[in-house]
């Protein structure tokens, strides 16, 4: 099986691979040997050992493990434990933002079907050789590891979505593809574009020039496994003009730059990206922020003269391909899966898109059930 190593380089990730094992959530529970017929149990279960149990590994089969486990350590990385108050958030938000939607999309069973059965949270980032950060490690489509979650931001949209749900919605959409493959017409679009692991030599990512080969993110021209589940974490995370904006015009005196929306109300819905929280974390924009039509823009041009379809296009099309295989083979309307998510960002950050207050999720308390 696959591991997928996420590291932060610019706005992209870098992968590598090797073979992982499910662990059990019961190893939340440290037993000695004390010499006797029975070990004794040195760290029993806690109130979020039995929650997560009860709601998460019984029902779905997604094991949640944050207490210290020393196979699980890549002893390459200097890596340390999840604080007990930051599991508990991190536990919060996995439940609202992701179990919640997909339940509410599909089912119960659909999910315990088809989703990663392990995660295994790990306090602080680590970094490779070269200074980059690990954001995770992944089985695909069956273990991830998810790093500093002790730096969790619970109340910031843009920080959960570029450190934790990005990466989770690209795994979960990897046990899909698995089991029922989507049409090989997907990959032909930009077959000829596909980097295996030369991907990260082979763009430039301040001019982004992946995207005029049809690649939403670098990391997709890897293969189109990888192309299409990055396309889709992409798809749910990035603002939509088209979808969200509402001022799409064909009045050319409103629209001076042709992009297809009213300048004055676009830039005007583009201010109100501010209502979510902090456009950046100090030093970079947060790649949620990005807004699909303009990566579009950006792709609307050849890769090659020879080519026949600008980048833009070549996403369009891989994007309606997608779509009509996850209707047709899943029953899932992605737009609807996006608009579920989304429509939750409010009640995580206290305040809607327009910045009216609205009660705020507390999500450092685990719920009394």
């Amino acid at each position: 099986m696959k591991k997928i190593i996420y590291i932060l380089l610019a706005t992209t990730f870098l992968f590598g691979c090797t073979n992982d094992d499910k662990i059990n959530t019961s190893e939340s529970a440290v037993t000695a040997d004390d010499g006797g017929a029975n070990g004794k149990v040195i760290n029993p279960q806690n109130p979020l050992d039995k929650y997560i149990e009860k709601n998460f590994s019984k029902p779905y089969g997604i094991d949640i493990l944050y207490r210290f486990l020393e196979r699980e350590i890549y002893r390459s990385y200097t890596m340390a434990p999840t604080r007990y108050e930051k599991a508990v958030e991190f536990i919060n938000v996995f439940n609202y933002l992701f179990i919640e939607p997909y339940i509410k999309i599909t089912s119960q069973k659909f999910l315990k079907e088809h989703s990663f059965n392990t995660i295994i949270l790990i306090g602080e980032p680590a970094f490779n050789s070269t200074g980059a950060k690990l954001l995770g490690f992944a089985a695909a489509g069956v273990k991830v590891h998810l790093l500093e979650i002790n730096n969790l931001d619970p109340n910031n949209i843009y920080w959960l979505n570029d450190n934790v749900l990005v990466f989770l919605y690209h795994e979960n959409a990897h046990t899909w593809h698995q089991a029922k493959l989507y049409p090989t017409d997907y990959e032909k679009i930009s077959a000829s574009d596909y980097k295996r692991d030369n991907w990260v030599t082979a763009w430039n990512l301040s001019t982004r020039d992946y995207l005029p080969a049809g690649f939403m993110t670098a990391y997709s021209s890897f293969n189109s496994d990888e192309d299409f589940v990055e396309m889709l974490a992409r798809y749910i995370v990035y603002h939509n003009a088209t979808l969200d904006c509402g001022c799409a015009t064909t009045d050319s005196s409103l629209d001076t730059n042709g992009d297809g929306f009213n300048d004055q109300l676009y830039n005007a819905w583009k201010d109100k990206f501010w209502n979510y929280g902090n456009l950046s974390d100090g030093q970079t924009n947060y790649e949620s922020t990005n807004v699909w039509e303009e990566q579009l823009k950006i792709a609307d041009v050849k890769i090659r003269p020879n080519e026949t379809y600008t980048g833009k296009q070549k996403i369009e099309q891989k994007m309606a391909i997608m779509k009509k295989y996850l209707l047709e083979e899943w029953n899932i309307n992605l737009d609807e899966l996006r608009a579920e998510i989304r429509s939750r960002y409010p009640y995580v950050v206290g305040r809607d898109f327009n910045g009216n207050p609205v009660p705020r999720k507390d999500f450092s308390v685990l719920p009394n059930n």
